[in-house]
């Protein structure tokens, strides 16, 4: 991305496009939390079990990370407005779709609708990072880490006013609010316009071949064009990222297992507080507390790596050491403060691990061609982890009549991560003692 000299002005839009992603990442993460609020109605009213509501409410977070790695290459082919209409498109598609899930008879109904919002809003989540790259080129961490912290503070604020929704409107007015309140994405997409000084790197020129706008031509002609835009898919994707870096392919499978413990413990702390007869508002409150802890969870790492106390792998085996203590010890929750406090420390864990996944997924990449599709490519894996995660935190409340045992196999998981990541670390180090040894024979 090259740019020229912008007008002085222009340096003070760059704090609307903070604002912009801050807003639209408040309502993706809000909106996820707020699931957790929902459950228990979609369970009774749709009569349904819970790993089935689980499934449905878990695809709507497996959609936004499973499209990641394409919309983050389409919002880089289509040019410098190009993530600026994917994020107003999935604006529009988020409020559609969560506004029919309120006439949902059924969970694979549900399922479907959420789905679709899901895709709405992968349409938001990574293209909301370029235009921060076009304002902030030489401060991009500050401005990330401000404008991320929007997902964070929804997760305090969206959930207990899902819980009075519900009381005032019934869970469908309440997933009709949730469905007009996400049109704000769209509105925040508008305001992305990209500086009048940026120079964007043109990549359907690729495709046509020339420096011309598209026009009409022969069959064979747009068959052609077809197979260059199929071809620079598979470029911008980086599938050859899997074979030039074995240790990609290794954390692929950790952030797999990651993604099931993201998406059981987000969906499942209320409906686990109210079956322990947890009045909805305190229950709901819990995602609040949850949510103070994940601000505080992104903010500290960032210190920890840029002074080197520890290194990304490290900080990452410790966290989730962490929160593997905070989920096998929710049996013992027997009181409000207790869960309070486990909430927080989970939410704490789980910010930071979030945090430092990224890092992680950029070092891995190692080239700069490499980072894109290296974030892209562990929200996906991520988000095949959460199609894990929802349905069988559910399926262990129905066999057995408690959340206890879906929590104490989320921790199980994170256990796995934490050796998992405990291997790879010492056989690079192996590896690494080993070249120097062979350099100094």
């Amino acid at each position: 991305m090259a740019t020229r000299k912008r007008p002085s002005w222009e340096k003070y839009w760059g704090l609307v496009v903070v604002f912009s992603r801050f807003s639209a990442l408040f309502m993706l993460l809000g909106t996820y939390k707020s699931f957790g609020v929902l459950m228990d109605s979609y369970i009774y009213d749709l009569d349904t079990s819970a790993a089935e509501a689980g499934t449905a409410t878990v695809l709507f977070f497996a959609f936004v990370y499973f499209t990641a790695p394409i919309f983050g290459v389409l919002a880089d082919m289509m040019g410098s407005n190009g993530a600026r209409i994917l994020i107003m498109l999935g604006g529009i598609v988020s409020t559609i779709a969560m506004c029919l899930s309120s006439y949902s008879t059924t969970w694979y109904q549900l399922a479907a609708y959420l789905s679709l919002a899901g895709v709405g809003y992968g349409m938001v989540q990574v293209p909301t990072v370029a235009p921060l790259l076009m304002y902030f080129d030489d401060k991009f961490g500050l401005a990330n880490s401000i404008s991320a912290a929007g997902g964070a503070v929804g997760m305090i604020v969206l959930p207990p006013l899902t819980e009075r929704m519900i009381d005032n409107y019934g869970w469908r007015g309440a997933s009709i609010i949730l469905g007009v309140a996400s049109l704000h994405t769209t509105v925040a997409g508008a305001l992305m316009r990209p500086p009048s000084s940026f120079k964007e790197k043109r990549s359907y020129q690729r495709i046509y071949g020339n420096d011309d706008a598209p026009q009409d031509g022969t069959p064979y002609e747009s068959l052609t064009k077809v197979k260059r835009f199929a071809k620079l898919m598979q470029e911008q994707l980086s599938i050859d990222v899997f074979r030039k870096r074995p240790r990609f392919v290794v954390y692929q499978f950790i952030f797999l297992l990651a993604g099931v413990q993201f998406a059981g413990w987000h969906l499942f702390l209320v409906p686990n507080a109210l079956s322990q007869d947890i009045a909805l508002f305190d229950a709901a409150f819990l995602a609040s507390i949850g949510g103070i802890g994940n601000i505080i969870g992104r903010a500290f790492n960032g210190p920890l790596l840029d002074h080197n106390i520890f290194s990304d792998a490290m900080l990452f085996l410790l966290i989730h050491l962490v929160c593997a203590l905070s989920l096998l010890f929710d049996p013992l929750a027997t009181d409000y403060p207790i869960m309070a406090l486990l909430a927080f420390w989970a939410g704490l864990t789980i910010g930071a691990s979030y945090a430092v996944t990224i890092v992680i997924a950029k070092n891995l990449a190692e080239e700069e061609k490499y980072i894109m599709a290296a974030v892209g490519w562990t929200h996906f894996f991520m988000g095949f982890g959460a199609v894990i995660g929802g349905p069988l935190v559910g399926a262990t409340f129905d066999i057995t009549g408690y959340y206890h045992v879906g929590f104490l196999l989320m921790g199980g998981f994170e256990i796995l991560i934490t050796v998992s990541t405990f291997i790879e670390l010492m056989q690079r180090r192996y590896t690494q003692d080993l070249r120097a040894r062979y350099l100094l024979m």
